[in-house]
């Protein structure tokens, strides 16, 4: 059914959304992109945002179905592994075209609150495989455009980020390019884990890519982090500041572990990143904002805390004798960053971020994208 469906459709996407067994399905997903001639638009917590022989991976999707290059031809079909993706523009952009929707769902769990799907597909990794490999060659060009244009969308951002200070995006970009591999990422609700989604770039050496997601998504983010740490994995766990806060219970845990408690080879190493925006600065992107009374918005929305991370994080260090780093600069961040993985114990890297350019700067990184892709469609050479 799936292969005949696949091909009655020339221009598709595969979406893969959230799931912890991506590796499972890496194969089959690819061999279908190849086959179909369909590009991927894998979030990082599917586990195949990641370097695929052969197959188009879109590292930026998120702004480009954004712009009206995304809306000038829209595709005929999408095909969904995983669960619903944390990227809200794509849900948009397949609500405002309809396209034919397949959503392969070996658990029957039927996540599509867009009512999108019109062909649900109760089977595994193993039945895609299965139709990739009796799908007819596609080659119409299609998924190379998507390349060119993410490619366009990569440079520009990288313009924006490489002459700026140090913001939440070009923290998300830097943990792609710093991190080893073969190390955990553990990131958090709100803006975390949306800006990993827009700026984490594909990679040869993946790393595995966790996220609490939901009403309760900063509860616990750093005792769930510090469990995979506890396995022997290096994990790195990117936090806001209210998250920070919210579980410090858990990192003074983590502060205790004994390293020869756990069985990894690695050790315990646990790397704790927190942007500190002054609190809940998620809420002003929202309309509202601008609209309300500033000094009600902040009193119910921001939530300013009272002290800095980075001086909650310095009172810990010296408490419990650990790491702390307070920085800058991509440089910096790199700096520690790549050199973890070295059953360090835990380490907490503090990074100040102004909200009002923060916001602007992702404003701008949107446009940025837009220009860079033009209005022309995906059909334009």
């Amino acid at each position: 059914m799936l292969t005949e469906w696949a091909q009655a459709h020339e221009r598709g996407v595969v979406v893969a959304g959230p799931m912890w067994d991506g590796d499972r399905w890496a194969d089959a997903v690819a061999a279908f992109c190849r086959r179909a001639g369909w590009p991927l638009l894998a979030e990082p917590c599917s586990q195949l945002r990641r370097e695929l022989d052969g197959v188009v991976v879109t590292d930026h999707h998120d702004l480009l179905l954004r712009t009206a290059w995304a809306d000038a031809e829209p595709p005929d079909a999408v095909l969904r592994v995983g669960g619903a993706p944390t990227c809200k523009p794509l849900r948009l952009w397949t609500e405002r075209h309809r396209p034919a929707f397949a959503l392969v769902d070996p658990a029957s769990t039927w996540t599509d609150a867009s009512f999108s799907v019109s062909l649900h597909l109760p089977v595994g990794p193993d039945a895609v495989a299965d139709a990739a490999g009796k799908l007819a060659f596609v080659e119409s060009g299609w998924a190379q455009r998507w390349a060119d244009a993410d490619a366009r969308a990569g440079a520009a951002i990288d313009a924006v980020l490489d002459a700026e200070p140090l913001l939440e995006a070009g923290v998300a970009r830097q943990l792609g390019r710093s991190l080893p591999g073969g190390h955990a990422l553990y990131v958090s609700n709100s803006m975390p884990v949306r800006d990993v989604d827009s700026y984490l770039r594909a990679r040869s050496e993946p790393s595995t890519v966790h996220a609490h997601r939901g009403a309760s998504g900063i509860d616990g983010i750093i005792s769930a982090a510090a469990g995979v740490a506890a396995s022997g994995t290096p994990t790195t766990v990117l936090v806001g500041d209210l998250a920070f806060r919210h579980d410090l219970g858990g990192l003074v845990g983590a502060f205790d572990t004994e390293p020869a408690a756990h069985g990894g080879p690695g050790g315990f190493d646990l790397t704790v990143v927190v942007v500190d925006n002054g609190g809940g600065t998620i809420f002003s992107f929202l309309p509202a904002y601008g609209v309300i009374d500033p000094a009600a918005f902040d009193r119910l929305l921001t939530t300013p805390p009272g002290r800095s991370s980075a001086e909650l994080a310095s009172g810990l260090s010296a408490a419990m004798d650990c790491e702390h780093h307070h920085i800058e600069s991509c440089d910096e961040l790199h700096a520690l960053l790549s050199g973890s993985g070295s059953n360090r114990g835990v380490r907490v890297i503090t990074i100040d971020i102004d909200a009002d350019a923060n916001r602007d700067q992702h404003r701008r990184l949107a446009d940025a994208v837009a220009t860079a892709v033009g209005d022309a469609g995906p059909s334009s050479p």
